[in-house]
């Protein structure tokens, strides 16, 4: 990056020369993003000796600098491009202000953006309980009550978590939300939002694996399509229902909480309550499984890009388990059923029917469950092209889509790890080799179905 941190400082020096005062008192850094306002009479950036505009020649300096940075992949994965326009302009307006040798200076400044280190992100988190100690989850995320021992144990992150263990203690310590906290943190790549967005995905990441992979969900008293309301979050911007349940509860507002809507029908008249409070998601308690947490830490670090399959198909699994119409929770179901089983190129009904068979380990097995698929797929199609399924009407049909799911979902982890399967070629070929009996899965009469 030497050349391309040489070459950005000699674009800075550029604009630099460009710089004229401006008449406008409430200059918009930000909107130096927005093409038609860069190049507006009036733009102008702050600066310590008051607003400066550039020049038409400036202007187009800084478009060259955005365009060289943005450019390299090192700094796209560390800045939002959009908010990257109002640093610059911002680094510009600061390093033709300074009284000193303004070349070192732009080189220092830029190296912030050029060669910056991971950021540290914590927050706590809404909806999920947590008891025991805080857990190290992949390389860089940190989960568990926000105490001494959580500060501790993000000091283990190193970087700048361990270079800034008394601000994180302030922060934790001077947290207002109700007792008892749970917090996540993470070591990030990214810088300021975009560091704030990674972060935020990581969490959503180690919550819908989690629940993705989780098979035994209804005996441990998770069940879906109750609705987002209780669903897991940045704590602040998603809702803890149980510390606002609590709060209400001095108050005597609880109400605020339920509906109670009248009916009158056939049978009478009748109010009844929908209360859409939920235990939170014991994570700690999900997470203490070696099986579960080693396959969640698998995808999280995605050693191999095949494993992104895993996250897309996390992400649709969430959004219908935290549905709250059936119609909606089975699109969703059907969309992450495709993300494990499809190719890139897109592969007809017959074809991703046969694959979810060929992924069960007996062969006795498999006219099973290609017919399951077939129900499947018939159920999402329906759905998707407005009609209506009796069969979403008929008990809870979309549970066992959701549950057919997880199981495609640990039959995928099972081909990574069986067969070495690290692309999506190598994936597309189990499949090819599996149907024409030149490959396997390991099995014998008396394994679990």
């Amino acid at each position: 990056m030497e050349k391309i941190h040489a070459k950005a400082t000699q674009l800075v020096l550029a604009a630099v020369s460009c710089i004229h005062e401006s008449s406008d008192s409430d200059p918009w850094d930000y909107g130096w993003s927005v093409e038609s306002y860069r190049h507006s009479q009036g733009a102008s950036i702050s600066s310590p000796d008051g607003p400066v505009g550039l020049s038409a020649e400036g202007v187009a300096k800084i478009e060259e600098l955005h365009e060289l940075l943005a450019r390299q992949t090192q700094i796209r994965d560390r800045w939002n491009m959009e908010e990257l326009w109002g640093y610059l302009a911002s680094l510009i307006a600061f390093v033709s202000s300074f009284k000193g040798e303004r070349e070192g200076k732009a080189k220092e400044l830029l190296a912030r953006i050029i060669l910056t280190e991971p950021s540290l992100v914590i927050f706590p988190v809404a909806n999920v309980s947590w008891e025991g100690p805080p857990r190290r989850i992949g390389k860089k995320n940190i989960i568990g009550c926000l105490d001494d021992s959580f500060i501790e144990a993000t000091k283990g992150l190193g970087g700048r978590a361990e270079l800034h263990a008394d601000e994180v203690a302030k922060y934790v310590n001077g947290l207002q939300h109700r007792m008892p906290r749970v917090g996540f943190a993470a070591l990030v790549p990214g810088q300021r939002g975009l560091a704030r967005a990674q972060a935020k995905r990581n969490l959503k990441l180690l919550v819908e694996l989690t629940m993705l992979l989780i098979v035994d969900k209804s005996e441990r008293n998770l069940w879906s399509l109750r609705g987002d309301t209780n669903r897991p979050g940045v704590r602040g911007i998603t809702l803890d229902r149980k510390a606002i349940e609590e709060g209400l509860r001095i108050s005597g507002d609880q109400v605020e909480l339920y509906s109670s809507p009248l009916v009158i029908d056939a049978l009478g008249n009748r109010g009844g309550v929908l209360w859409l409070g939920e235990n939170p998601v014991p994570l700690e308690d999900l997470l203490r499984s070696d099986k579960i947490r080693g396959a969640v830490e698998e995808c999280l670090t995605q050693r191999h890009s095949f494993l992104r399959r895993l996250h897309v198909a996390a992400r649709w699994f969430a959004d219908s388990y935290w549905a709250s119409a059936q119609d909606d929770a089975a699109l969703a179901a059907g969309v992450a059923l495709d993300a494990l089983l499809g190719s890139r190129a897109g592969l007809p009904g017959r074809a991703m029917k046969e694959r979810y068979a060929l992924l069960e380990s007996d062969p006795r097995m498999r006219s099973k469950r290609a017919k399951e698929y077939e129900e499947i797929y018939s159920v999402r199609s329906l759905v998707a092209h407005g009609g209506e399924s009796r069969k979403l009407s008929e008990g809870l049909y979309v549970r066992d889509m959701q549950e057919s799911v997880t199981w495609t979902a640990w039959r995928v982890l099972e081909a990574h790890s069986t067969f070495s399967i690290s692309s999506e070629k190598e994936y597309e070929s189990l499949f090819e080799d599996i149907r024409w009996g030149t490959r396997e899965w390991p099995w014998r009469e008396h394994d679990e179905e």
